[in-house]
């Protein structure tokens, strides 16, 4: 209760919803621009009888320190359209998505430093409330259910709960730790941050022609490996409460 605000991280968001007509294939999931001149994530969520779709955006844009925290504030337009005042492609108008937004609403994208523990006892911490972190690449909900993933696992066919938390929060706390930190020094953003740098922002026809597939892939797969979602990592299979572990044998049947 003592923490004080959560950090931020100099980047705010907002969000808005937009009736439009299907976007391409209207299937299709749009990345545009980058931090350092403004970031856009477009995407369909909903398909309408009359052809039309609702349509998710996302803004990125860095914004001095000191910006007012808070969640679900409802959003202004003037505060960030005019970076994508020009952003008319042959395929789709920018602006107009922007200004037809049935709402927006902003978010600062903000953390907390990680905590040394979570678990007191019989109670303990999970998700957000255990690690809060800035909302890239569904860390927030990834990161939480494999908290629930492993919680499920530690507490399974044991008759010792605190000792089961404690070895939750021996696994998960080091791995989330780790995601806070690199999601602050190298995101998923640093792909296009890089790339960026090395264009000077001018048109190319292909990525191999501008960076190494090599380093390319070195990015992502550190975050990867970092978060859990290699793919080593994801093939692992879930032990959850009732399940047998891998190759373990058949119970005895009960008389």
């Amino acid at each position: 209760p003592d923490e004080g605000p959560p950090r931020y991280s100099g980047i705010t968001m907002w969000r808005g919803v937009t009736r439009h007509a299907p976007i391409l294939d209207g299937r299709t999931n749009c990345r545009i621009g980058a931090l350092q001149t403004g970031k856009l994530v477009i995407y369909p969520i909903r398909n309408h009888p009359d052809g039309t779709q609702l349509v998710n955006w996302v803004v990125e844009v860095p914004m001095q320190a000191g910006h007012r925290h808070g969640w679900a504030s409802p959003g202004r337009l003037e505060d960030f359209a005019a970076r994508f005042a020009r952003w008319r492609f042959d395929w789709l108008d920018i602006p107009a998505l922007l200004e037809q937004a049935q709402m927006i609403l902003e978010y600062p994208m903000v953390d907390r430093d990680p905590l040394p523990r979570w678990s007191f006892g019989r109670v303990s911490l999970l998700g957000d409330a255990a690690h809060p972190m800035v909302p890239r690449g569904g860390n927030g909900a990834a990161q939480a259910i494999l908290d629930a993933q492993a919680l499920a696992g530690h507490l399974s066919g044991t008759a010792d709960p605190v000792g089961a938390l404690r070895a939750y929060e021996a696994e998960r706390l080091p791995r989330t730790t780790a995601v806070v930190n690199a999601s602050r020094t190298e995101p998923p953003d640093t792909l296009i941050s890089r790339v960026e740098a090395l264009t000077g922002g001018r048109p190319f026809e292909r990525i191999e022609a501008v960076i190494d597939p090599a380093e390319l892939a070195g990015i992502a797969d550190r975050y990867a490996l970092t978060a859990g979602y290699d793919l080593a990592s994801a093939n692992q299979p879930a032990t959850l409460p009732g399940a047998e572990p891998p190759g373990a044998l058949p119970r005895p049947a009960r008389r």
